[in-house]
């Protein structure tokens, strides 16, 4: 399937992933975008583009209908992103947003469903090159368990209403514009506030950003995608000393304290003890201590061959470009 002039919804355009990929499809792929977004204010960078703006919201069927309406393509890309948050808030995004969607695909024919959802599903499964064989687990942790159970919904359109889908499972995302492993890394380390987990030994899986954009492009023209959930990783995980050390080698700074996981989790606990008491959020909570103790990894096999893809970009090159940008947002010094 070829994109150019294909009409192509995103949802989620507004964030970080949906944002590039908007931007790749409107600029490269000559696509007619169009993105329901909740603030058309913060759209604007998109309209300039020529992005076509539709005001709305996941959790609201009309809208989600209205904006699908005569669309060649869907990319479902609005989330809940955060770790934490009220499981009845989570779910009606995540879960619920995520049927309405499918919902109006379904209603107007769409001719190719892509589904963003996350290796998150696997459940934190303490094991290396884990691939799509592995059926995914609920866990207890809501982020978690709400990707699963969208992953269900998107599924059940595809057996039950033969809705054309493709699950993409991003692992840790970085680059330019990311919020989670770039933004607030660095400024954690201008700050002083980064302190390893076991000396850093355990595992970051990136995935750059430009590379997962690759790869979304992709499912959305290779038909042998259709039906498919695919891990999109860059391969091999990155250590976190040495992920942290390419973000403190930008401003000189050359290593990081460290504490054992159980002490770093008992301080966890009570960061949480004085945000429940001050209702200010803190940086530090079991969930982030977690991520920094995970030992597993992520194959990218299936995307390889299923969509012919490739990472284009390694760690080193993914770095210096983010550096670049850091520089130029004013993130750095030049």
């Amino acid at each position: 399937m070829k994109l150019k002039n294909k009409t192509i919804l995103i949802t989620g355009a507004t964030g970080f992933i949906g944002g590039h990929l908007a931007r790749r499809l409107q600029t490269q792929e000559k696509a007619q975008v169009r993105a329901l977004v909740r603030s058309p204010q913060k759209a604007a960078p998109l309209a300039a583009l020529g992005v076509e703006i539709v005001p709305g919201d996941i959790t609201d069927p009309d809208a989600v209908r209205e904006a699908t309406r005569g669309a060649d393509i869907v990319y479902h890309a609005a989330a809940w992103a955060d770790e934490q948050g009220d499981r009845d808030a989570v779910w009606a995004v995540n879960v619920d947003g995520t049927q309405h969607v499918l919902d109006a695909a379904i209603a107007e024919n769409v001719q190719r469903f892509i589904h963003l959802s996350s290796c998150a599903v696997y459940g934190s499964l303490q094991q290396l090159d884990i691939d799509e064989t592995t059926p995914p687990r609920r866990t207890g942790r809501v982020y978690h368990d709400s990707k699963v159970a969208a992953e269900e919904r998107v599924f059940a359109a595809y057996r039950e209403s033969g809705l054309p889908v493709v699950v993409a499972r991003p692992s840790q995302v970085y680059g330019p514009g990311s919020p989670q492993f770039t933004v607030r890394v660095i400024e954690a380390v201008k700050a002083g506030k980064i302190i390893l987990v076991d000396g850093g030994k355990h595992n970051f899986k990136p995935i750059y950003i430009d590379n997962l954009i690759d790869a979304l492009v992709l499912c959305a023209t290779v038909d042998a995608a259709v039906g498919e959930a695919m891990n999109i990783t860059d391969g091999g995980p990155v250590p976190w000393k040495d992920f942290f050390g390419a973000y403190g080698r930008m401003v000189g700074v050359d290593s990081f304290p460290s504490a054992p996981y159980p002490a770093a989790y008992a301080y966890a606990i009570f960061k949480e003890m004085i945000s429940k008491v001050t209702g200010k959020r803190s940086s530090i909570n079991r969930e982030v201590v977690k991520t920094f103790h995970s030992h597993n990894s992520f194959s990218n096999a299936k995307a390889r061959r299923v969509l012919g893809w490739a990472p284009a970009v390694d760690f080193e090159e993914g770095m210096r470009r983010t550096e670049a940008w850091l520089r130029e947002e004013g993130y750095l010094e030049n």
